[in-house]
């Protein structure tokens, strides 16, 4: 699998999905702040009945459903290009959703590739803040798409648990950070992301957003994707031995631009740039420590 530090990510920054109904609506990918329009009504106006009230509260099933393409590194630091034509989905009822990172943006959660994605489910949620819990499927690296990986350890798909925050400063600048642990122990170590997100909107049916992040790893992580064993070095694979240190491993940026076409059918598309750091960067891996990614999108979305 492409190790891309979360590019698409936070570079991605956090920005908000865009309907044409709603064209002045803003927030941070975790955290959207909503703007609701009130009513004068009559003292002597009857209440609503509590049946109708009821039944404006229950959650309604949402979904989007879509295709990216898209261009990236091979991997992380590397020289090749991978290129995909890949769905994105997402199906929401309520505070749970189950989801592709991008299938999570376009259903309204933030143009930034740090959505969480897999089945998450929000904890808590205000105006300005919104804190989430996910599962997802780590697909791992067995080398097979990167020759300069053929002869070391395979990188095991996992099963990985993130808990993600999100802060809105203002309606258009936003923070966020998550954190997620390979909780079967597999060898993926654990990854912390920070961002920080500017969005506007352009027009009635187009949003704009920037983004810049940064993301750290511990010492299992940074072994498994960018050391070499000694028990590899020379023999399997003939880069020298090299045992990366936990810190600080990429920073990005980014920006990406949602266009609602219609009701709904709406349009992304996104560029972004991220640098490998400290041993990431060191790594006889990393041939190309910056990266560039692109992508275009098209979905439907109901019912939001």
């Amino acid at each position: 699998m492409s190790v891309v530090a979360w590019v698409c990510c936070g570079a991605s920054a956090v920005a908000q999905t865009v309907v044409a109904e709603a064209p002045d609506a803003v927030g941070a990918t975790s955290a959207k702040g909503v703007a609701t329009a009130a009513s004068a009504v009559p003292q002597d106006a009857a209440p609503a009945p509590a049946s109708a009230a009821s039944a404006a509260s229950k959650p309604t099933l949402n979904y989007v459903l879509g295709g990216i393409v898209g261009s990236s590194p091979d991997y992380a630091g590397g020289a090749g290009r991978s290129y995909s034509l890949r769905p994105a989905w997402a199906l929401e009822y309520g505070r749970f959703r189950l989801s592709t990172s991008r299938g999570s943006a376009l259903m309204g959660h933030g143009l930034a590739g740090r959505s969480d994605s897999g089945a998450s489910a929000t904890l808590a949620q205000s105006d300005r803040f919104a804190l989430s819990a996910s599962l997802r499927i780590d697909q791992g690296d067995d080398g097979s798409d990167s020759p300069m990986r053929r002869g070391l350890p395979e990188v095991r798909s996992t099963l990985r648990a993130r808990l993600s925050a999100g802060y809105a400063l203002t309606p258009r600048w936003s923070v966020g950070a998550g954190v997620s642990q390979d909780v079967l122990g597999r060898d993926g170590g654990m990854l912390l992301s920070t961002n920080l997100g500017y969005s506007f909107p352009y027009s009635e049916q187009t949003r704009v957003s920037f983004g810049v992040g940064a993301s750290f790893a511990d010492r299992q992580y940074l072994r498994s994707h960018f050391g070499v064993p000694s028990s590899a070095a020379g023999s399997t694979s003939p880069l020298p031995a090299f045992d990366p240190k936990a810190g600080l491993y990429s920073v990005d940026a980014g920006v990406d631009v949602m266009v609602a076409l219609s009701r709904h059918w709406v349009a992304l598309g996104g560029v972004r740039v991220s640098q490998l750091q400290g041993d990431a960067r060191r790594s006889p891996l990393t041939v190309q420590p910056v990266g560039y990614s692109a992508s275009v999108g098209l979905a439907y979305r109901c019912c939001r």
